[in-house]
C-alpha cells in the first residue's frame, strides 16, 4: 500500500493541498506539557512569589519566549512539509523535514477509510483519515488532521472514485465540497444509513460491573485499601498499581463502548464510539473472516452478548479483535451477523443464531457426549458444533459462553487437541484457525470420532 515512490507524471496536474495549520499541535501537544512540567520540576524548591518577581521574572519569560519560538518553528515546518494530492488512481501523503517519508495508496484498492478524533482534534474540530487498503493488512496510511466537514467531503469523494463512480469533474467536485461553508455539526453521509444497533449508557455501564473481572478487581482493590487504613505497612506499594492497572483497563472497555452505533452501510458496516476520542471503522463485510458472540456469566440473566470480529486490514487501536457490538440483547446481535455473515447455509438462520448462542442440540446441533462430564462438568451440556453449508458454528465456555461462527473459506488451519484425559475417554477437540485476529472456531470435548470425520469433511471442502 506505501511505497517511497514518486507520483506518476501522469497525476502532476493535479494539485497538493496541505493539512490543516493546527496539525502540528494535536501531534505535539504534550511536548509542550512536558516543557512545563520540566520547568515546574526544576523550580519546586521555590515559591509562587518567587518564580514571577524580580529577575527571575524575566527570565521566566524570556526563556518561555524563546522556546515557545522554537516550538512555533518546529510546527510551522512539520505543517509546511506535510502536503497531499488526491488524483484519479492515487492518494499521495508526503511528511518529514529531515527524513522525507513518501506515501501512497491505490483508490482502487481502498476498502474503506476509517475516522479518528483524539481528543485535542476533537475539541478543534478536526479528524483524521485512516485508509483500510485491500493489499496491506499491517501498515495503514493516514492523513491527520483536517476540518471535520473536509475529512468527510473527501472520504465521500474517495469512496466514490474507489467504487468506480468518479464524476466528470472530480476536483472541481472537490473543491467545492472544501470551499463550501461547514454546518454548526457536520455529519458524515453515513448517518441515514440504517441503524442496526445503539448501545445506551446505562447498559454500558451496568454491563461492565457484571463482568466477574471488575468484580475481582474491585474487591481486591478494596481489600487492600481496607488493609491499608487498619495500618498495614507496605501495602500501598500493591494498591497504587492495582488501581491504576485496573482504571486503564477499565476506562479502555467504557471509551470502546461509549456513544456507540452500529450502522449498515453498502459495502457492510461501520461502528462509531468513543468518550474522550472518537473513532469510526468501515467493516466491509466479505472482509470478516470469524465472528464471537460472547455471554458473560451475570449477562446471560439479562439476556445481553458481545460481538467482536477477526477482519482483514481493519485494525483497532485498543484489540487485535475488533469490537462491533460491546453489548446488546439477540435482536441486535441477529440484525449485526445478518450484515457481516448474511448466508450460515441454512434456511431458519434466526432459530440456528438462537440456539448458538444459548444451549441445546436442535437444528442438528452435535454436543459433547456425557463422558466428558468429569472433565467439564459445568459447560458439557453446552458444548457443540454445527457444520451448515457455508459456516462452522462451535460453542464452548462455562461461566462466559462463546459462541464462533468460521465460514469454510476463511479457514486458514486446523489443530487436533487430544490430551491425556480426552483421549482415555474417547474425546477430542478440533480448533479452526483464520486470519486478521485472534477469534477461532473451537469444537470442544466431543466424540473422538465424530470428531475425526469432521476433519476429514473440512479438509474436502477447503480443497
Amino acid at each position: 500500500m506505501s511505497q517511497s515512490v514518486e507520483p506518476a507524471a501522469g497525476d502532476s496536474t493535479e494539485p497538493w493541498q496541505r493539512v490543516h495549520p493546527a496539525s502540528p499541535f494535536v501531534h505535539g501537544w504534550l511536548a509542550i506539557i512536558g516543557l512545563v512540567y520540566i520547568y515546574w520540576q526544576n523550580t519546586d524548591e521555590l515559591s509562587w512569589a518567587e518564580r514571577f518577581s524580580g529577575d527571575r521574572l524575566i527570565w521566566t519569560v524570556a526563556g518561555a519566549g524563546i522556546t515557545l519560538l522554537v516550538v512555533l518553528i518546529f510546527y510551522f515546518l512539520s505543517w509546511y512539509f506535510t502536503r497531499y494530492k488526491l488524483t484519479s488512481t492515487h492518494v499521495y501523503v508526503n511528511s518529514g523535514m529531515l527524513f522525507r517519508s513518501q506515501k501512497q495508496a491505490r483508490i482502487d484498492k481502498v476498502q474503506g477509510i476509517d475516522i479518528a478524533q483524539p481528543l485535542v482534534a476533537r475539541l478543534l474540530g478536526l479528524a483524521e483519515l485512516r485508509f483500510d487498503v485491500a493489499d496491506s493488512s499491517e501498515s495503514v496510511l493516514r492523513l491527520s488532521f483536517l476540518r471535520k466537514a473536509d475529512a468527510h467531503a473527501l472520504r465521500q469523494v474517495i469512496l466514490q472514485r474507489a467504487r468506480g463512480g468518479r464524476p466528470a469533474h472530480a476536483p472541481e467536485a472537490e473543491q467545492a465540497a472544501a470551499d463550501a461553508p461547514a454546518p454548526a455539526d457536520p455529519q458524515p453521509a453515513t448517518q441515514a444509513s440504517p441503524l442496526m444497533a445503539k448501545v445506551p449508557i446505562g447498559r454500558l455501564i451496568a454491563s461492565l460491573f457484571l463482568q466477574l473481572p471488575v468484580i475481582i478487581g474491585l474487591l481486591a482493590c478494596l481489600s487492600m485499601l481496607v488493609l491499608w487504613i487498619s495500618g498495614v505497612e507496605g501495602i500501598i506499594a500493591g494498591l497504587v498499581p492495582s488501581v491504576l492497572a485496573f482504571g486503564s483497563w477499565f476506562y479502555k472497555q467504557l471509551n470502546q463502548g461509549w456513544n456507540f452505533t452500529a450502522s449498515a452501510s453498502d459495502t457492510g458496516m461501520r461502528i462509531s464510539y468513543g468518550l474522550a476520542d472518537t473513532r469510526q471503522h468501515s467493516i466491509p463485510s466479505g472482509r470478516v473472516q470469524a465472528i464471537s458472540v460472547t455471554a458473560p456469566f451475570f449477562w446471560r440473566m439479562l439476556g445481553w452478548y458481545k460481538v467482536e470480529v477477526n477482519v482483514l486490514g481493519t485494525k483497532s487501536d485498543d484489540a487485535d479483535n475488533l469490537q462491533v457490538l460491546p453489548v446488546g440483547d439477540f435482536e441486535s446481535v441477529a440484525r449485526i451477523m445478518g450484515i457481516l455473515l448474511p448466508d450460515l447455509g441454512v434456511e431458519n438462520q434466526r432459530e440456528v443464531l438462537a440456539t448458538a448462542v444459548s444451549t441445546g442440540s436442535e437444528h442438528g446441533f452435535i454436543g459433547s457426549p456425557e463422558r466428558a462430564k468429569p472433565l467439564s462438568p459445568g459447560a458439557w451440556k453446552h458444548q457443540g458444533f454445527l457444520a451448515t453449508g457455508t459456516t462452522v458454528i462451535s460453542r464452548y465456555g462455562w461461566l462466559a459462553r462463546q459462541a464462533s461462527f468460521v465460514p469454510h473459506n476463511r479457514v486458514q488451519g486446523m489443530s487436533w487437541i487430544q490430551g491425556p484425559w480426552e483421549r482415555g475417554r474417547r474425546l477430542a477437540g478440533v480448533r479452526l484457525h483464520s486470519a486478521g485476529g485472534s477469534i477461532t472456531g473451537y469444537v470442544h470435548q466431543i466424540d473422538a470420532d465424530t470428531a475425526a470425520e469432521f476433519i476429514r469433511a473440512q479438509t474436502r471442502r477447503l480443497v
